[in-house]
């Protein structure tokens, strides 16, 4: 089981370097595929021993080779984070099959986090793959749970959908086709992930709103809130779920 974990760690190091691209090139319609990684300020291309997750940047202290210009900090932050959750992943669904959507939807869901952050978009390239074939995994691993997840998810879009239509600007269907992706992987645990998403906003936005002593003149991007939510219910959600179901219960 060490063995394992090492080597999704590893794994999943890389995972989050080829994120970082996608995270880079995507919101500016750049291939994902070629040319190969260039340092942004030169634009001189990144030989591969300079682009290796997590070494290269402790190696290079941070900076270009060619020009020294410093390498943006959250490139490691990605493939570390990446590297752990893959790690924690094998650590609690094991190393069969059933690991399998977990880790899809980890590494989408880090990719949307830091898309919708600073651009305020969730590609279709990006949500719509991979609510389709993380179904197609889901079920596959958990037959039994078909009508449960096509439920969770209809019901999650459609709830997004309906407060976008509400509140035009609130709301984006980016936001909509996450819910459904979501539910399409979480099953009824999608509800935690949704509780925790509005919960973190609210407090967001109320945290803001206090350092900067007025009321916030933009908006929060929800993408970001949804995705800690999701991460939180794919780890805990059926337990913290049946947890409140039993207190109601009760």
């Amino acid at each position: 089981m060490i063995i394992f974990l090492i080597l999704l760690f590893i794994v999943g190091a890389a995972i989050g370097s080829f994120l970082n691209v996608v995270i880079y090139r995507l919101p500016r319609h750049e291939s994902i595929v070629a040319p190969g990684s260039r340092c942004p300020a030169c634009d001189m291309p990144v030989s591969w021993y300079d682009n290796i997750p997590l070494l290269s940047f402790a190696w290079l202290r941070g900076r270009c080779r060619r020009c020294g210009q410093p390498i943006s900090f959250w490139y490691p932050v990605v493939e570390l984070l990446t590297a752990v959750l893959f790690v924690l992943a094998g650590w609690k669904f094991g190393s069969g099959a059933e690991l399998l959507p977990p880790l899809l939807l980890i590494a989408a869901l880090i990719a949307i986090f830091f898309i919708d952050l600073e651009h305020y978009i969730i590609p279709n390239a990006i949500v719509l793959p991979v609510a389709a074939v993380g179904l197609g995994l889901a079920i596959a691993v958990h037959p039994h749970r078909w009508a449960e997840l096509l439920a969770a998810g209809a019901i999650s879009g459609v709830f997004f959908l309906v407060l976008a239509l509400i509140k035009p600007g609130g709301m984006g269907m980016g936001d909509v086709k996450l819910a459904l992706a979501l539910g399409f992987f979480l099953g009824k645990a999608v509800i935690v992930a949704m509780f925790a998403a509005f919960l973190l906003g609210a407090l967001t936005g109320v945290a803001l709103i206090a350092v900067r002593g007025k009321k916030m003149s933009s908006r929060l991007p929800f993408g970001p809130f949804l995705a800690v939510g999701a991460i939180l219910a794919l780890f805990y959600g059926p337990f913290l779920l049946d947890k409140y179901l039993g207190l109601i219960g009760s």
